[in-house]
């Protein structure tokens, strides 16, 4: 487990192979039956795949290198983005402003999801209902690593959150939103983070509020899998209907689902 000054960020388990990762997914499926039975809010159990398994909790923003903007800034930012893609697409999205006082999604949530789903970099971090597609997601593509990972999150356990404004904190959006159609064929739901300096909301990482967290929120497990597992994982979740296809909808997503067939994703 990772632990910094004595405080425990996330628990680590080593799986050796896919039969036994399938078992520990049963295993996670039965105890989440059985918290639900608890009192107290338990949100949605989610899961998160990663090629290699030393890459970070990291949004998009990061990966590309931005500094977190504030909140404000941001939203101003993609508000452009949003006319180019309404006259590109001929859609249109309203904006919803959330208060900021209370933890609720973002300004521009729907469209946020929609940007994330094309490549446009926001402070989301995407989540799966499901730990099958979070497997795919990790050996969807060779990794440069002998391992990738597997994160399982959940928001609350039955209490509630510390509410100090000036730590990054993980906010959870919920998944009934109307956007890219991905977003329901991979069962999606987003978190981002955010925190107040000098009295204004600036968005935030997912590791630094894992360093904030208090005990009995934000559970985070990291599985750990070797990659050398990745054609019989890959194989299994085809005859499951999971496949590039199934999850992206687009000619690209059928092409690479018929090579891992053709090829036995020996590629």
């Amino acid at each position: 487990m990772l632990i910094l000054k004595n405080h425990i960020l996330m628990q680590e388990k080593e799986i050796l192979t896919w039969d036994s990762w399938k078992k520990e997914i049963s295993i996670l499926q039965a105890e989440k039956q059985g918290e639900e039975k608890q009192s107290g809010y338990i949100s949605t159990l989610l899961f998160r795949g990663h090629k290699c398994a030393s890459w970070k909790l990291e949004s998009t923003l990061e990966r590309k290198g931005i500094a977190f903007p504030s909140v404000s800034d941001f939203s101003n930012t993609i508000k452009i983005a949003k006319l180019a893609f309404e006259s590109y697409t001929g859609n249109s999205w309203s904006t919803e402003f959330n208060s900021e006082e209370e933890p609720s999604p973002p300004e521009d949530y729907e469209f946020m999801v929609y940007l994330r789903h094309h490549g446009f970099p926001t402070p989301l971090l995407d989540w799966t209902k499901s730990a099958y597609i979070a497997s795919f997601f990790a050996f969807q593509h060779p990794s440069s690593e002998s391992t990738v990972a597997v994160y399982s999150f959940r928001e609350f356990t039955g209490q509630s959150k510390s509410s100090c404004t000036s730590d990054s904190k993980i906010i959870g959006c919920g998944s009934t939103i109307r956007t890219h159609k991905r977003h329901y064929a991979q069962q999606c739901e987003y978190t981002y983070c955010r925190k107040n300096q000098d009295s204004n909301w600036f968005y935030s990482g997912h590791e630094e509020a894992l360093e904030n967290k208090s005990k009995g929120q934000d559970i985070i497990k990291k599985y750990i899998l070797p990659s050398c597992i990745r054609c019989e994982a890959l194989a299994d979740l085809d005859s499951m209907n999971l496949n590039a296809y199934t999850l992206y909808g687009s000619e690209e997503g059928l092409a690479e689902m018929l090579a891992n067939r053709l090829f036995k994703c020996d590629y």
